[in-house]
């Protein structure tokens, strides 16, 4: 398929020649030319992103960030960001066991995230 420039060089060749002629409804048609140029254009930046880059600019299902106040920590790790990590996290008869940082552990499942921005688990031992 043709890239975003040919369609809007038609889209100014066929507004032009239109123009001069007196064909105002055919302005219409290249108006879809001219819109048909920007979603190509589009594409074209997208497919040129990193995928990093692109991974900021696509919605992602994300887990809320839960207060760490909701859960009673056991077996403190260290302190991050001012925050205690706990290597289990408890609330009411759930038990939760830490994974890893957001970003550095694949989000699954059974798994929440917790102030400062850790993923923990749900424990199978309840």
């Amino acid at each position: 398929m043709p890239n975003s420039q040919f369609f809007f060089t038609g889209a100014s060749v066929l507004s032009l020649i239109f123009a001069l002629d007196g064909a105002w409804p055919m302005l219409a048609f290249s108006l879809l030319v001219m819109f048909t140029g920007i979603w190509r254009a589009d594409r074209e930046q997208i497919s040129e992103l990193a995928p990093s880059t692109l991974a900021m600019f696509i919605s992602r299902q994300e887990l809320p960030l839960l207060p760490l106040e909701r859960f009673h920590g056991q077996e403190l790790l260290h302190y991050e960001a001012g925050y205690p990590v706990y290597r289990v996290l408890r609330a009411g008869d759930l038990e939760w066991e830490l994974a890893g940082r957001d970003g550095e552990v694949p989000c699954e499942r059974d798994m929440i995230r917790v102030v400062p921005g850790l993923l923990y688990r749900r424990s199978s031992s309840h």
